[in-house]
């Protein structure tokens, strides 16, 4: 047995390359939470929350709070049973799931380590690789950051969209398509626009040539109406973010909306809320998006590990250990150009290895 004897937490900020500006604001670090778990035999793991207010409602203190709240109810547990930490994480902070994020990140890290088995195995081991997209923040430098990001192998961008002038954003994504012609386009409103406009900049974007592979989220997060009227008349995919959060949220989804797919993310509803909403989306013919927040590579190593271990997601968005400025080489995983590489560790090859994969 492996049981918790301390939780504790620290907050950290890494920088960003390049301003990170949404039609929602802007970020020049990204700023977490890390949650370091130790057991009585000697395991450190750790787990990262980085959370967005205008998602969960949550922020760096609330996170804090939140630990430290149910920090003596995981003291005992055995880590090798990992689902007992889960549901009293859940139980406990219901309405928390970055906080629920970086607790989970920090048990299962602990249990892989005591298993000796990898996240990537836990979860299936479906396939090793995965390509992301990389995006393309609403700044007047778009056209120069995708003709450096089509250099080195990304041939799909996810283009910001839903500044207050949409000529700018039309330019802004003409611009992004004059510097990478053959590129592949997703486009994400963070909520910035209403049914009628977003249909409008979608068509207008078509006319002028983009090949756009999906719109993410073009209205406000609780407006469902109007996600469904874009989703069933869009000549492209629509896909749910904000407004798909917890389970119960996707399954209100698939049955009140014709949205065509979901942009899941473990600081947004958890891991254990992402695999809930997985089998939902599947048995309703849903597609599927592996999204971040602003995200560490560390973190993003768990994706990647969910991802390519389930193989449920037709796209993938981790990107966000592209846009940081992290020191040092990457010890989560590889990645040459577009393709992200897990890091398989060999049979009984290292407890630490193992906790990254």
């Amino acid at each position: 047995m492996s049981r918790i004897v301390r939780i504790q937490t620290a907050l950290f900020e890494t920088p960003l390359h390049h301003p990170f500006v949404t039609s929602q604001g802007r970020s020049a670090t990204a700023r977490g939470v890390a949650v370091l778990l130790t057991t009585d035999d000697g395991i450190e793991a750790r787990g990262e929350s980085v959370p967005a207010q205008y998602v969960t409602g949550e922020t760096r203190e609330s996170v804090l709070q939140t630990v430290e709240r149910i920090r003596p109810e995981l003291i005992g547990i055995d880590v090798t049973r990992y689902r007992i930490a889960f549901e009293t994480i859940a139980r406990l902070a219901p309405e928390s799931p970055s906080a629920r994020c970086g607790l989970e990140m920090a048990v299962l890290h602990a249990w892989a380590q005591a298993t000796q088995i990898g996240l990537w195995q836990l979860w299936g081991g479906a396939t090793t690789t995965a390509e992301t997209d990389i995006t393309i923040p609403i700044v007047p430098e778009a056209a120069s950051l995708a003709m450096r990001a089509w250099q080195r192998g990304i041939r799909t961008f996810k283009i910001k969209v839903g500044s207050p002038d949409v000529e700018e954003d039309c330019a802004r994504v003409q611009d992004v398509l004059r510097a990478a012609p053959h590129a592949r386009i997703r486009l994400d409103a963070n909520q910035a626009f209403t049914p009628e406009n977003a249909l409008r900049f979608v068509e207008r974007l078509i006319v002028a040539g983009a090949q756009i592979e999906l719109l993410e989220q073009p209205v406000a997060k609780e407006d469902l109406t109007g996600l469904h009227f874009v989703a069933t008349r869009s000549p492209v995919p629509v896909f749910a973010d904000e407004s798909c959060r917890t389970p119960q949220e996707a399954l209100r989804l698939v049955t009140e909306t014709g949205v065509h797919g979901f942009n899941c993310k473990i600081n947004k509803s958890g891991i254990a809320g992402v695999l809930e909403i997985l089998p939902i989306a599947r048995a309703a013919g849903r597609r599927l998006m592996l999204g971040c927040m602003l995200e560490t590579r560390y973190s993003i190593a768990v994706s990647l590990a969910l991802a390519c271990g389930t193989g449920a997601f037709e796209f993938i968005d981790l990107d966000s250990h592209l846009l940081l400025d992290e020191p040092g080489d990457n010890p989560c995983f590889h990645q040459q150009g577009a393709t992200m590489r897990m890091r398989v560790p060999p049979a009984h090859n290292g407890a630490q290895q193992s906790a990254l994969c």
